[in-house]
């Protein structure tokens, strides 16, 4: 008996010192709060930025309603704004070679009209300076940390509702495809077509993103509204042979194609 229990805690002992190491080797992936069903609020903080003053300005965010994503690498956000889409883009903090990686940004696909604000960081000098030089690269606002995060909220509520306001309710490409965000109905070349939830979502996205390849990584965020929950290859491609079987319905099976190793590509024709 004691022999068996002695075997037990070695292995109990084993699998604890597996799953530790196993923690210590994950990669490190972006803190996410907030609701997962409201905007996307992608918030980057600069290194120099102190603990409280984060925690402060990501319940400020909270408060909105949004989902935020906070994180603290610039390569980070450019493939998160590639892949998840934000709505705004929240800075927090400043430094002398934030202006040059704005603009850079702003070259990057989907990101030249990303709207963003600026929370300055009260640790450091030149706020003033900061708040120029923010502005000048097209930021919507600059906050100053003193002035609170309920400042931050008003802010951040009055941007999405400007952005919602400016929406169009319709996604209409050559005629081909029409999408209608308040009825929730579809049209492809003239014809009617019903689609499931997650599946009008995904069409949506392939139809405002027109001859990009789109990552089985994004296309997976999409279905799962961005909840980091796992989705196997093979459900991946259900949802796919299921979205190309509605198409070919209507005569459009080829307007979306795979690209081998890297994922897949919406091409509606550009003419009827």
């Amino acid at each position: 008996m004691l022999l068996i229990l002695l075997n037990s805690a070695v292995a109990h002992a084993v699998h604890v010192l597996r799953a530790a190491m196993f923690a210590q080797t994950r990669p490190s992936s972006p803190m996410r709060t907030g609701s997962p069903h409201g905007p996307r609020i992608l918030l980057l903080v600069n290194a120099r930025t102190n603990g409280k003053t984060i925690i402060s300005v990501e319940v400020a965010l909270e408060r909105t309603g949004g989902q935020v994503i906070r994180i603290m690498e610039r390569s980070k956000a450019e493939q998160l704004v590639r892949r998840w889409d934000p709505e705004v883009l929240v800075l927090l903090g400043w430094s002398a070679t934030t202006s040059d990686w704005v603009r850079h940004l702003q070259f990057a696909p989907r990101a030249g009209d990303l709207p963003f604000l600026v929370v300055g960081n009260s640790a450091v000098d030149h706020e003033e300076t900061h708040a120029v030089a923010a502005l000048e690269v097209g930021a919507q606002a600059y906050i100053p940390a003193s002035m609170g995060p309920e400042i931050l909220t008003a802010q951040v509520c009055g941007l999405l509702k400007k952005l919602r306001t400016q929406a169009p309710a319709r996604v209409v490409k050559e005629e081909n495809l029409c999408i209608d965000l308040v009825s929730l109905r579809v049209w492809i070349l003239g014809q009617e077509i019903h689609l499931p939830r997650r599946l009008f979502y995904l069409l949506y996205y392939f139809a405002t993103h027109p001859d990009e390849v789109v990552s089985n990584d994004q296309i997976a965020d999409i279905l799962w509204e961005g909840k980091g929950t796992y989705l196997a290859p093979n459900t991946l491609v259900v949802k796919i042979y299921r979205l190309r079987k509605i198409l070919e319905s209507v005569g459009a099976k080829s307007w979306l194609e795979t690209v081998h190793s890297f994922g897949y590509r919406f091409s509606p024709p550009k003419n009827t």
